[in-house]
């Protein structure tokens, strides 16, 4: 054996035991010093309703997810009439529901929160909130002013202020390209109920229609799924191909029975076809009377931060949005507001000793208010609101509203 190769080959080992020694050193040391810590900045949120900005802390995130978050999970939820500001909001069904007014939008601050049926809000998903819309269902919203158009799902309550008819989530608000205004003059037509199960992504992303794009029959299906055609089939036979009835005449065949005509169908004028739905499965681990949080009116009772938003850029746009919105006032321009109390609409009574009854029940939380009001009819109403002493507890005092009976009991911000 060459001794010289030898030597060299245990020269290579030395070497490298000395290097894994120095580098368990550093490593050691490095384990003992204090490691700087960097400051980072925080940047400001582009949303309009930024929980940073308007200082009320919402509620802890039942999801921590980006994208991709649960979907579905939440109850069918109509709710009776309520009473908010002043006004009064009749949730119901209307298949002829159509409405033009202010929409704005809702993002990074209550992602991967509640909604008011207890879904998980997703600013990634096509999503909404309304007023009376019953929870979920489907809407088609076109923005008036470049003809954008999508359906949303509707799945929370809100808004509350500044005529505003309809709240959309961030990827609504892109597709609908308003989400540098801020606000938008939009056309709201209601579509049909949603499935609770809720994996509608690639339905609504199909919707799109963008400028004013002509209805498309397929509109929501899946890739390659074809439409019956309404109206009479053609009837001429392809050359060299026998026709129907001459198979009729063969022995043992049947001859061909009549469509009746009621087998036609008319495609809806405001929205798509709505595929064949999945079944409803439960979550694993959510008990299925999931509490119906909703932070839509907390977006929106300081949104006149919004319409200042507007007013101030130099966007063409957001002048015509100041212009429609002159239109609609009277002439008078949205002014900043103080941030509002948070509490919670127990709900209304036609009995006073019914909401008395709940309000000493909710009284340890806080602060109870009964007021009396009067509906269209003249009819008088008990209204009752807790505002909490504390406003960490306020999901707390909702979820005992709602032990109390008052299961349309939601927070208003």
């Amino acid at each position: 054996m060459n001794f010289s190769i030898v030597a060299r080959r245990m020269t290579v080992r030395r070497l490298s035991s000395g290097i894994a020694i120095a580098a368990c050193a550093a490593l050691l040391s490095a384990c003992n010093s204090t490691t700087p810590k960097v400051a980072v900045s925080k940047s400001k949120s582009k949303e309009y309703f930024a929980e940073s900005e308007y200082g009320v802390k919402a509620s802890p995130r039942v999801a921590t997810k980006t994208s991709n978050l649960r979907r579905g999970g939440g109850r069918y939820q109509v709710g009776k009439p309520y009473q908010i500001k002043g006004k009064w909001y009749r949730p119901k069904e209307d298949p002829d529901y159509e409405k033009v007014g202010a929409a704005s939008w809702y993002g990074d601050a209550f992602h991967g929160r509640l909604t008011a049926n207890g879904e998980i809000y997703d600013m990634t998903h096509l999503t909404a909130a309304h007023p009376t819309m019953p929870l979920p269902s489907y809407a088609r919203v076109t923005n008036m002013d470049n003809g954008n158009s999508v359906l949303v799902r509707v799945n929370d309550r809100g808004p509350f202020a500044h005529n505003r008819i309809i709240d959309l989530s961030k990827r609504a608000a892109q597709l609908l390209d308003y989400q540098s205004a801020g606000v938008a003059e939009v056309k709201v037509e209601y579509v049909g109920p949603a499935p609770l199960e809720g994996r509608d992504d690639e339905y609504l992303m199909a919707s799109y229609r963008p400028g004013g794009a002509a209805p498309d029959p397929s509109d929501g299906l899946p890739t390659g799924v074809m439409v019956a055609m309404n109206g009479p089939t053609p009837t001429a036979t392809l050359p060299g191909v026998r026709a129907a009835d001459a198979f009729a005449s063969q022995p043992g065949l049947t001859p061909p029975q009549p469509v009746a005509a009621s087998a036609t169908f008319e495609l809806p004028a405001s929205g798509p076809i709505i595929p064949d739905r999945p079944r409803t499965l439960p979550l694993e681990g959510v008990p299925q009377d999931v509490a119906a949080l909703s932070y839509a009116d907390q977006r929106i009772s300081a949104a006149a931060g919004a319409f200042d938003s507007v007013l101030q850029g130099a966007d063409p746009r957001s002048q015509d949005v100041a212009r429609w919105w002159r239109r609609q006032n009277g002439g008078a321009l949205p002014g900043p507001v103080a941030e509002p109390d948070t509490f919670v609409s127990v709900g209304t009574w036609t009995v006073k000793a019914e909401a008395e009854t709940r309000a000493r029940e909710l009284d340890s939380y806080g602060k109870t208010r009964i007021e009396t009001v009067s509906d269209e009819a003249g009819v008088v109403h008990y209204a009752l609101s807790v505002t909490p002493d504390a406003q960490s507890r306020i999901d707390e005092l909702l979820q005992a509203a709602w032990a109390t009976g008052a299961g349309d009991a939601f927070i208003v911000r």
